[in-house]
């Protein structure tokens, strides 16, 4: 009997389900052979097309992820912050040009005294003047004034060239990120709705201390963080980025000391030879054990010529209460940082000699008063480089100190993160952060 037509469906599907039980029974030799090449050739065929639009797509950054940086200490409050949860006015950029950070741009008086700056979008002048106001210790000679919303005008009392360098420093609070969470190991991070500039591709920061070196070099191995300025050993396939820190040696020859006002004495210790008149040296080393190989090299030369060195070893936190303000050494070769001004008028104008200035040397120049007030007074760059070489050069000839290079450090970045980018210009490990809203962990097919 002809099935219905009602009843034809079920027919199909049963001798579907039948063939599928049992097709080694309804399928021949040469059929089965058929079948497998068919599927194969399918197989193959959409691995090919799989393959072809995986290298035809391109792929963007996209919003996520979590960026977490090891950091050795047992200290969570000593973990610098700068940009990622505070701005500043400007800000250094990937050439180590000055541009805009809170600031779109600014005017500066042909007085040199006064600094007009044009505010961006989400940021106010209201918000600038009471930061400043409450926090007076940052910029102490700068006197904030009320323009409009978005814009705000700093008057000085003197000339300051190096005012806009000093407003790089993270003090407005409004980073691209904020506090999430602190604990007494780990500081948590995340994006700031509010902030003013690029919203950052990863969503959460968090910095964790490690208590030595190994569970730091352990804790990368097994990919549980993200980057570190503190490892030995970089594993395998992690990018490396050298950072110029913010810290240097200079060397300082005390002029004002009897037997080290001759220039031809300072000349010879530069030279790691033995004065007629000189039998020993008093050598305060201040602020850290890192020695620049130049300045153990010039020790050497010293102690072979016939110089009894007394070397001293002493904190920037003794130093400053006991032997700097006293003057107390022959040579000081001392460690500085962006807690001590590095401007060439507070190291060479005779005004800063003795008591809490900073000229070490106490070396007394009429050319360097003029070129240290001058480069002090201008903003220009191209006029303070050139000042900056005549200073230089008045300093060489005085032989009363040595300028060493900026220390170095390796910072060691996992490759999950794309998108990094480290200027070799960067100066300061908290300068690794400047491009972070760029850096991201997660992607999107465009």
């Amino acid at each position: 009997m002809e099935p219905s037509l009602r009843a034809l469906g079920h027919v199909k599907i049963h001798s579907i389900i039948y063939t599928l039980k049992n097709w080694k029974k309804c399928f021949s030799r040469y059929d089965k052979l058929g079948l497998s090449l068919l599927i194969a050739g399918l197989i193959l065929t959409s691995w090919q097309w799989t393959l072809a639009a995986s290298k035809n797509s391109q792929f963007a950054p996209s919003y996520g992820g979590t960026f977490i940086e090891g950091v050795i200490g047992n200290d969570i409050e000593k973990i610098d912050l700068g940009h990622l949860v505070k701005s500043s006015l400007v800000k250094v950029d990937q050439n180590g040009e000055l541009i805009g950070d809170m600031a779109e741009k600014w005017q500066i008086s042909e007085d040199n005294l006064s600094y007009t700056f044009e505010l961006k979008d989400k940021v106010s002048s209201s918000q600038i003047i009471s930061t400043i106001d409450q926090n007076p210790t940052y910029f102490p000679k700068i006197n904030p004034e009320f323009i409009t919303e978005s814009q705000v005008i700093f008057k000085l009392d003197e000339p300051d060239g190096d005012l806009l360098s000093k407003l790089t420093t993270p003090v407005f609070p409004n980073g691209p990120y904020k506090l999430d969470k602190k604990t007494k190991t780990e500081v948590r991070l995340k994006a700031n709705r509010e902030y003013f500039g690029q919203k950052p591709y990863i969503s959460r920061v968090i910095f964790r201390l490690y208590a030595n070196e190994d569970q730091l070099q352990n804790a990368a191995r097994r990919g549980k963080i993200s980057a570190s300025l503190s490892l030995l050993e970089i594993p395998e396939n992690w990018q490396s980025k050298k950072i110029v820190l913010n810290r240097k040696h200079f060397l300082f020859i005390n002029s004002s000391k009897q037997n080290l006002k001759s220039i031809k004495v300072r000349e010879s210790i530069l030279a790691g030879e033995k004065p007629s008149q000189i039998e020993g040296l008093d050598v305060l080393e201040v602020n850290g054990v890192e020695h620049d190989l130049e300045y153990e090299q010039l020790k050497e030369k010293l102690i072979s010529s016939g110089v009894k060195l007394n070397i001293r070893q002493v904190s920037m936190k003794d130093a400053l209460i006991g032997d700097l303000p006293k003057r107390n050494y022959d040579i000081l070769y001392i460690l500085l940082n962006g807690e001590i001004s590095q401007d060439p008028y507070e190291f060479y104008h005779s005004n800063k000699r003795s008591s809490d200035g900073q000229n070490f040397a106490e070396v007394a120049n009429a050319a360097l008063d003029t070129l240290t007030t001058k480069y002090r007074q201008t903003s220009d760059k191209a006029k303070r480089e050139e000042l900056m070489g005549e200073i230089s050069k008045v300093v060489a000839d005085e032989k009363i100190s040595v300028e060493y290079r900026n220390l170095e450090i390796d910072y060691a970045v996992s490759p999950k993160i794309k998108g990094l980018s480290i200027s070799e210009k960067t100066i300061g490990e908290v300068g690794r952060f400047d491009n972070l809203s760029n850096w991201y962990i997660l992607e999107k097919r465009k």
